[in-house]
Parts: structure tokens; C-alpha cells; sequence
């Protein structure tokens, strides 16, 4: 069976978007757990790196299905780069929390068998038609385990 390499697109701006805004509330949360400085931090923030830090985050996020395996890179700083063979995808979670309904965002959590803890192995943002990505990947993953191709 052979599958070719498909890149997903992402809407960078909206996650950019959504980045800047998780940013800002957990720095002003943190702010008022530690006795009000949150307001001050956040504006120094959104007025320094609050610009650019959530643009190269959006920047660094890349999604591709390569042959069976879904890859994907994230990271400023500290560069991610995963690899998940689909025949380990138990399933494909849409999630839209508040704050990614409102910048108009998707994450696509993909859960795994043996991740452990009820943690995702990976959180896709920003896909740009997210219901057909996660139809996609689970037929290829069916088709794979149906086919014999898939490893393990």
C-alpha cells in the first residue's frame, strides 16, 4: 500500500492569535495568585514579547502524514519533534475549549494506546479543515490495520 506524504495546513494567524491570549490569562492568573503583579507583567509582556513569541510559535507548528505516520514539529526554545505510527491512534479528539472558540480555533488531540495519565500524545492547533483531517486519518489508520501495513 502506498500513501503519499500530505501536509496539513494551519490557519498560523488564528493560532498566533490564540497563543497571545492563553499567554496574557496565565500570566494574569498568576499574577493575582501572587498578590496583583499580574496586570503589570501582562502589559509588559503584550507590549515586548507578546508580539512575536506567539508568532514563532504558531510558525514552528507543522503537521504531515508521512506513509502510516502522522509527524509533527512545535517549539520555540525547546524543539518537539513527534512521530506516531497510526496504528497506535486509539482516537482522534476535536477540542474546542473558550478560548479557541472565540479566535475561531481547533486542537486535534490524538490519544494513543500506553500514553498513560489520560495525556494526548500530541495537540494539533489550528488545522485548517479539522472534522476532514481527523476523517482522514482515521480511514488511513483503519485501512492500514485492514491492509496489514500497519507496524507492530
Amino acid at each position: 500500500m502506498s500513501i503519499d506524504r500530505s501536509e496539513y495546513i494551519v490557519d498560523r494567524e488564528g493560532v498566533a492569535r490564540y497563543f497571545l491570549w492563553l499567554h496574557l490569562l496565565l500570566i494574569l492568573v498568576a499574577g493575582i495568585w501572587f498578590m496583583g503583579a499580574g496586570l503589570i507583567v501582562a502589559l509588559i509582556y503584550a507590549l515586548t514579547w507578546g508580539q512575536s513569541l506567539p508568532r514563532r510559535q504558531a510558525d514552528a507548528l507543522h503537521y504531515w502524514l508521512d506513509g502510516t505516520t502522522l509527524r509533527a514539529d512545535s517549539g520555540v526554545y525547546f524543539l518537539k519533534r513527534k512521530a506516531i505510527p497510526l496504528d497506535r491512534i486509539t482516537d482522534l479528539v476535536l477540542v474546542q475549549g473558550p478560548l479557541l472558540r472565540w479566535c475561531g480555533q481547533w486542537a486535534l488531540s490524538v490519544q494513543t494506546a500506553g500514553t498513560g495519565q489520560g495525556m494526548p500524545e500530541a495537540v494539533l492547533y489550528g488545522l485548517d479543515r479539522p472534522e476532514e483531517i481527523r476523517e482522514e486519518l482515521l480511514r488511513i489508520r483503519d485501512m492500514a490495520a485492514y491492509n496489514g501495513t500497519a507496524s507492530g
